[in-house]
């Protein structure tokens, strides 16, 4: 029986990622003629930016300082994200799972404040039952950690719920906690390389949620 579930923030309810990837891009244009491939910046979506800047030390220069640059940026990235609506069918899933008694979580490999805040804006913020999020979990995608600890904050086993992400390492991590996962890319992450998943689909607006339901209801195998 479905009883939750778990959204990851990033790229799923707002399309902070295209953000990132664009300061990224053009900082490495700018300051080292380096022309990004998304493929190349994927290895940190849904996750944290170390395995990445590992890959620029190695292949634009070993002077990269990956802290010092997420520090200049983040005044940038406040600018460009400060105002992002929610993606294609958020409001509508969030909603409707709340109206059908669903828990609702957040499991992302960023720090709390960053889904509260953009949460806030659309008034979304009132639905979320629990956030788990790297404040929290030493672990982060594509790690079970979080995903196991949402479930943990909700009071429901990894079985009854409901992963929805849009990346190949927050899919992994879903996999790994033994939670069925509704993926759904977006334009930076339909690049990634995905495992095996529940279902896919172009967006939340084409996700039919009562039938979701029914799947967990008749114990369909996933």
């Amino acid at each position: 029986m479905l009883k939750a579930v778990i959204f990851d923030f990033d790229g799923v309810i707002v399309d902070t990622e295209t953000q990132w990837f664009e300061i990224y891009r053009d900082w490495l244009k700018a300051r080292y003629q380096y022309d990004l491939d998304i493929r190349d910046y994927l290895v940190c979506v849904g996750s944290d930016n170390q395995e990445f800047f590992g890959f620029l030390k190695e292949k634009v220069s070993p002077e990269i300082n990956g802290e010092a640059f997420e520090a200049s940026a983040a005044k940038e990235f406040l600018r460009r994200s400060s105002t992002l609506p929610p993606m294609k069918g958020v409001e509508e899933f969030i909603k409707k799972a709340k109206q059908r008694g669903l828990k609702l979580g957040i499991a992302t490999s960023a720090t709390e404040k960053k889904p509260v805040s953009h949460l806030k804006r659309p008034g979304l913020l009132e639905y979320f039952d629990a956030f788990s999020t790297a404040d929290i979990c030493r672990n982060v995608k594509p790690a079970p950690d979080l995903f196991l600890k949402a479930a943990e904050m909700l009071g429901v086993t990894p079985e009854e719920c409901l992963a929805v992400e849009d990346s190949g390492n927050g899919l992994i991590s879903a996999n790994r906690a033994g939670m069925p996962c509704l993926l759904v890319p977006n334009q930076l992450t339909r690049y990634c390389d995905f495992e095996p998943c529940y279902r896919r689909t172009t967006s939340l607006e084409e996700a039919d949620l009562d039938e979701i339901i029914r799947d967990y209801a008749g114990g369909k195998e996933f």
